[in-house]
């Protein structure tokens, strides 16, 4: 279940998205919470990605940085929910490339070929249970654990002499997670929602925050919002610290 973008067509998807949004007719459903509930999200997120080192400089990547140098991505959850209780899983997955030749000095030529590779999966699985509920309003507690696989590889390399460099940060594992999400109906079309995590494991310390709103339509839901995500990892890894952080908008369907 994961949405691919390539490239240029990431803004062709994004359009796609809002267009739907704007002209779909619309009509409110509702389900008794007593029956089975499933969705399935397909959205694009347009994030800020910040890597720092242990011991080194923040490397930041602008969301025009990812569109330019995009090979894949894809972004994608589902959820299945009777009564009180929830299942949910979120994917995320990026693949970024470049390659640069640069000029060092105006002196005799020196040029160096910079080539960039990165790789990052991000798939958090969560269990929730309803602890207060009205007509309009949800609020759950949620556990799970989220999976981290960041490879970020630089190559430098001296044309014409053997010298060459090669910087790989990253790492990967499993993070335990405890937070709460919930849902207000603010009309028959609107509603708002959140969602918090808190957790540890690989990592000393990650945190998730998302708030977000969406719009019934006939037979899916247009959503968008802004999630932030942020690691702190162990002294002893390469890479000190991981945040991601931006807007969203999706497409859902629930049935």
């Amino acid at each position: 279940m994961r949405s691919v973008f390539r490239g240029r067509s990431f803004g062709v998807t994004v359009a796609t998205i809002l267009a739907l949004v704007m002209t779909s007719p619309v009509s409110a459903q509702e389900k008794s919470p007593d029956d089975w509930q499933y969705s399935f999200e397909l959205y694009a997120w347009t994030p800020r990605l910040e890597l720092t080192p242990n011991g080194g400089e923040k490397i930041t990547f602008k969301f025009s940085d990812i569109l330019e140098n995009l090979d894949m991505a894809g972004f994608a959850d589902a959820e299945m929910r009777k009564g009180d209780w929830s299942l949910s899983v979120d994917m995320v997955y990026l693949n970024l490339g470049a390659d640069q030749t640069r000029q060092l000095n105006p002196g005799p030529p020196i040029e160096v070929e910079a080539a960039l590779d990165m790789r990052g999966y991000i798939g958090t699985l969560t269990a929730g249970h309803t602890i207060a509920r009205t007509d309009r309003t949800r609020f759950d507690i949620i556990g799970g654990t989220r999976y981290t696989y960041i490879r970020n590889t630089t190559e430098l390399d001296v044309v014409g002499t053997p010298r060459e460099k090669k910087t790989i940060l990253g790492g990967n594992g499993w993070d335990f997670l405890i937070g709460f999400e919930g849902k207000t109906l603010i009309n028959d079309q609107w509603y708002f929602d959140y969602y918090a995590d808190v957790g540890a494991g690989r990592s000393k310390l990650t945190w998730q925050a998302k708030v977000g709103m969406g719009y019934e339509f006939n037979k899916w839901t247009g959503t968008f919002g802004f999630r932030y995500l942020d690691y702190e990892l162990e002294d002893t890894d390469t890479l000190g610290e991981l945040t991601v952080y931006g807007p969203y908008i999706g497409a859902k369907w629930t049935w």
